[in-house]
Formats: C-alpha cells, sequence, structure tokens
C-alpha cells in the first residue's frame, strides 16, 4: 500500500486511438516501463501527542530530482485514521511520463464506490455506460464497501484515480474491476494538446485512510468531508478563578437529521444574514429542522432561495429534502 510507481511510454501517440482522424477500438497493450522507488530506508520516526509518525525516504531517478521522494505515515492515537503524505522535487521531464500511488485494498465481498457530483457511483454499475471510465474524478472519497464494512480512501490534493488496475489506454465503454484496487493518479503529461510538455517542481500531497463497521454512504461522506474541509479550531485559555470541568461540545447549526450535510455557510451576498447551502447523502428523505436552526443561530426569519441567493419562501417549519436533493437557506 503507497507504492509510488513511475510510468514511461515509448510512444505518446499510442495513447490516440480514439481521434477524430482514427477509430481504433482495439486494445493493443502500451509500450511502457514501470518502476517503483530505489533505496527505500526509514529515516525516524516521531510521536506527538496527535499521532506517530514514520518517515521513509526514496530515490526515483529521471522523475525526482537528487532529494528523491519523501514519505510520512501518520497513525493517529485517538482516531482510526492513517494519513499518508508525500514530497518530491519533479524534474522536468518532455517525454512521455506518469505516477501512481497505489492502494490494493481488499475487503470480502466488497465493491468500488465513488462519490461524484451529488451522489455516489459504483463503477460497472450504476455508471452511464460510454462515459469515462478509465479514470474517475473523485468528490469526497473513495470506498471499497461489504454489506457489514467499508475501507474509505481520501485524497485532498490528488483527485483523479483508477479503479481496478492501471487502466491506461483501454478506453473502456463499460469497465468491470476485476479486483477492489485502486489506484491515485498523481500527474501524467500523455496529452499533446492545450498542456505544457513537462511538469515540474516542488509537489506535495497527501492521502487519508479508514474503515468501519458502518457500510453507509454517510460515514464515507462525513469522514471524506472531515478530512477535506476539517474543523478550524481555537484555543481558549481557562479563566483564573473558576472550577474546571469537563469539555462541552455545542453545535452551532444543529440540522436535525443525521443524513443532512451542511455544505457551506457563509456571509450573504447582499452581506446581509447567514447563507448556507444543505444537501442530503444518504439517499433518503430527510427534514431539515428550521425552527431549531433559527433557535441555535438565533435568527428571527428563515428564507427558501436558489443557488444565487434570490429569495423565496419564508420558512416557519420543518422543510423536507428528496433523497440527495440540495436546498439554499438564507438566515437573518
Amino acid at each position: 500500500m503507497g507504492q509510488f510507481i513511475y510510468e514511461q511510454l515509448a510512444n505518446r501517440h499510442e495513447m490516440e486511438r480514439l481521434t477524430q482522424a482514427n477509430r481504433d477500438t482495439v486494445y493493443k497493450p502500451l509500450t511502457l516501463t514501470r518502476e517503483t522507488l530505489k533505496q527505500v530506508r526509514l529515516v525516524k520516526t516521531a510521536n506527538g501527542p496527535i499521532y506517530k509518525s514514520i518517515f521513509l525516504h526514496g530515490e526515483m531517478p529521471v522523475c525526482a530530482d537528487a532529494r528523491g521522494v519523501q514519505i510520512e505515515i501518520r497513525l493517529y492515537h485517538s482516531e482510526k485514521r492513517m494519513d499518508l503524505l508525500y514530497q518530491m522535487v519533479k524534474l522536468p521531464v518532455q517525454t512521455p511520463e506518469g505516477v501512481y500511488v497505489a492502494f490494493p485494498l481488499h475487503l470480502e465481498g466488497g465493491k468500488l464506490a465513488f462519490e461524484a457530483q451529488g451522489g455516489v457511483v459504483y463503477p460497472g454499475v450504476n455508471q452511464l455506460e460510454g462515459s469515462s471510465s478509465d479514470w474517475n474524478t473523485i468528490q469526497n472519497f473513495a470506498s471499497v464497501k461489504s454489506s457489514d464494512a467499508q475501507i474509505i480512501f481520501v485524497s485532498k490534493d490528488i483527485p483523479l484515480v483508477q479503479f481496478g488496475a492501471i487502466n491506461t489506454g483501454r478506453y473502456y465503454y463499460r469497465l468491470n474491476p476485476a479486483t477492489s484496487h485502486l489506484y491515485s493518479w498523481v500527474l501524467n503529461n500523455y496529452w499533446v494538446t492545450n498542456f505544457k510538455a513537462s511538469q515540474e517542481g516542488e509537489l506535495r500531497w497527501r492521502y487519508s485512510l479508514t474503515s468501519s463497521a458502518d457500510p453507509s454512504d454517510l460515514f464515507a461522506t462525513r469522514f471524506g468531508w472531515g478530512v477535506r474541509t476539517p474543523l478550524l479550531s481555537r484555543v481558549l485559555l481557562p479563566s483564573k478563578g473558576r472550577s474546571q470541568g469537563k469539555p462541552v461540545s455545542v453545535s452551532l447549526a444543529n440540522l436535525g437529521a443525521p443524513n443532512l450535510l451542511l455544505v457551506q455557510a457563509g456571509l450573504a451576498l447582499d452581506g446581509k444574514g447567514i447563507a448556507l447551502q444543505v444537501r442530503e447523502v444518504e439517499g433518503k428523505q430527510a427534514v431539515l429542522d428550521i425552527p431549531g436552526l433559527q433557535a441555535a443561530t438565533r435568527s428571527a426569519k428563515a428564507v427558501e432561495t436558489n443557488i444565487l441567493e434570490e429569495e423565496g419562501a419564508v420558512l416557519t417549519a420543518p422543510l423536507a429534502l428528496k433523497p440527495y436533493e440540495t436546498k439554499f437557506i438564507k438566515l437573518y
């Protein structure tokens, strides 16, 4: 897991089987070489109050400069989570190249899934035939899930992944992944138009993983959003002369249903009030507790708007959301 793979193609034009001038639909294996890190060594370990770190170093000539590739593995103490952080200074290479990071995930009876814009896609199941299948862009998470467990993968920086295998150049009309493996596609320069011929400079990226006996999309969505949009924290020093009680957790925007996600909250465009975007993420009907939301935020008025914040009906009662529906609310 986490293996760094460097790929070099002998001929960039082997990728162009389906163009205006060429309609070759018969797959021919690409002429390529793949290498993994060399001279891998354990540099050090460090144990902090939040996580323990394991630092590794490896060399990848041609791709990375003399400083090589640095990897940090973070194992969290109080949370079931592991992070993998990568860093390298990329050398400019104009011949066709690509970088992958492998995650050979396996779960008995597990199937691959990933969050797209507004829903969850199962490759080869509910994905439209003829849509991109060799590689996909994940919104907040990808997972391998069975009826009673799941493994969740989150990439805050590199959203492009390939499912089942490295599928580059196959152009499947419908993908049926043979495995539950996942490959992060970090970079490539395979395309001949509208892209710079080489990529160079310092690169830093990370992945986060967890597992759970809860196989729901809700759990995966909350973990993915939590990693990509972490809670902002502020340290408040204790007051003098006051007894120290237990920590208190208070939500400023309790939505009233666990399958509702607060996508965005901020100052309204007109500078008056707070604009909220709420989405249902489990594929089930949900009810947004408008009176409870008003009480928690001390707002006097709630109005439903569209995405442009053009106001509609005034809300005085709980608001129903259909499966995967998005609502826009403005609080005064």
